[in-house]
């Protein structure tokens, strides 16, 4: 078993992300995400980044993240990375 893993989860446990008083979320496995604008983020994976869109909110009020636009053999990880991240942010999103 992982340590650094949820026991069953396969999924990191909140103590390796870090929430910054700026916005920036930061983890232990050296990415973070940045808020740039209300409709822009930021991802980092080690010394790679990427611009992420921000949709309008849905009926539902939430702000889809638009993830797929992103993904590429830089950054594997960014629809689970954002995914992750999500509790952190400030408002509603899903990661698209």
């Amino acid at each position: 078993m992982n340590p650094d893993r949820a026991p069953g989860l396969g999924v990191p446990t909140p103590s390796q992300l870090i929430a910054a008083a700026n916005g920036q979320i930061e983890s232990s496995e050296g990415w973070s995400v940045r808020p740039l604008s209300p409709d822009l983020l930021e991802y980092v994976d080690g010394r790679a980044a990427c611009l992420v869109n921000i949709g309008s909110p849905t009926r539902q009020a939430v702000r889809p993240i638009y993830a797929s636009e992103s993904i590429s053999e830089l950054f594997p990880h960014l629809r689970e990375h954002l995914r992750l991240a999500l509790p952190y942010l400030k408002g509603s999103y899903v990661v698209v």
